[in-house]
């Protein structure tokens, strides 16, 4: 059975996954989200003084899904675990575990599914339908088992439930 985060802790620290769109308006403007693009220029140039979401404690990056579903499989689960990892790694670091990390992804709920390992795969799509990717383990590496669905309602078991309404890691090392 998968853990769950009732509450919003995940505003104000970790790593998450989001597809609730009511969620998103409700911690952020949509103005304020920023592009994968962005994301990575901030981890290449130097992180923001001043996060525009939540009050200050996040920054919402939008985008991360067109990624998963252009890059051939194993390509992207390398970049993920190679490159994309220590983005991660930089973010938690500069903000020393203060704030939080949130990827917008809209179809995250349709496409991702836990298996009995307790990781999440990605359903890539496009060219790629019908392959997966270990996505929580590539974005949380070693510790991906302790990440915690989101959710309205605590007495929930599923992803697929309607009141998850993400994915939350607490730190990654």
């Amino acid at each position: 059975m998968a853990s769950v985060l009732a509450g919003d802790t995940w505003t104000r620290k970790g790593i998450s996954l989001l597809w609730d769109s009511l969620e998103l308006t409700s911690m952020t403007e949509i103005k304020d989200v920023v592009s994968i693009r962005s994301y990575l220029n901030y981890f290449q140039n130097g992180w923001p003084e001043d996060l525009p979401s939540a009050e200050g404690y996040s920054l919402v990056v939008s985008g991360l899904d067109m990624i998963l579903d252009v890059m051939e499989p194993t390509v992207l689960t390398n970049w993920l675990e190679n490159e994309f990892y220590s983005s991660l790694l930089s973010f938690q670091s500069t903000y020393e575990g203060q704030s939080s990390l949130v990827f917008w992804i809209p179809d995250a709920q349709k496409r991702l599914v836990q298996k009995t390992d307790g990781i999440y795969y990605w359903n890539c799509g496009g060219s790629y339908h019908g392959k997966q990717i270990p996505l929580s383990q590539c974005l949380w590496n070693g510790a991906a088992k302790d990440a915690k669905m989101i959710t309205k309602n605590p007495n929930i078991h599923e992803i697929k439930d309607k009141s998850c309404i993400g994915i939350y890691h607490p730190r990654i090392s």
